[in-house]
């Protein structure tokens, strides 16, 4: 089958669902999901930080009752330990992601899927 057969935005959704799967299967062991993982991961850079993330304050409270981090956001160093380690399997995550892909044409899909993001929004 050519890709070019199905239209981008099954091809958005296919590719999202995917992701999502398998972020999920990452961070299974570990009882954490991508809001556990979005708010570990940004919470070295400030309580604050976590406020774009829609569920944030659940998953922080559950980051602070495994000692994670500190009410005020901080990262403990158990946390920084976790951080680290989960850091590490969603690296080899998104390689596996973009295997196959050069730089340039990770670079190329997304210019080209920012551009429509633009286009988009501009016509709201």
């Amino acid at each position: 089958m050519d890709p070019l057969d199905k239209p981008i935005g099954f091809w958005l959704k296919h590719v999202d669902n995917l992701l999502e799967d398998g972020l999920t299967r990452v961070l299974a062991d570990r009882g954490l999901t991508r809001r556990h993982w979005q708010a570990l991961n940004t919470s070295r850079h400030g309580a604050d930080a976590l406020e774009v993330f829609d569920g944030a304050a659940e998953a922080r409270a559950d980051l602070v009752a495994r000692g994670w981090i500190t009410a005020d956001g901080a990262l403990t160093d158990e946390g920084r330990a976790a951080r680290g380690e989960i850091a590490e399997r969603v690296r080899r995550f998104r390689e596996l992601s973009v295997a196959g892909l050069t730089k340039d044409q990770y670079a190329d899909a997304v210019r080209a899927l920012a551009t429509m993001a633009g286009n988009l929004e501009a016509a709201r």
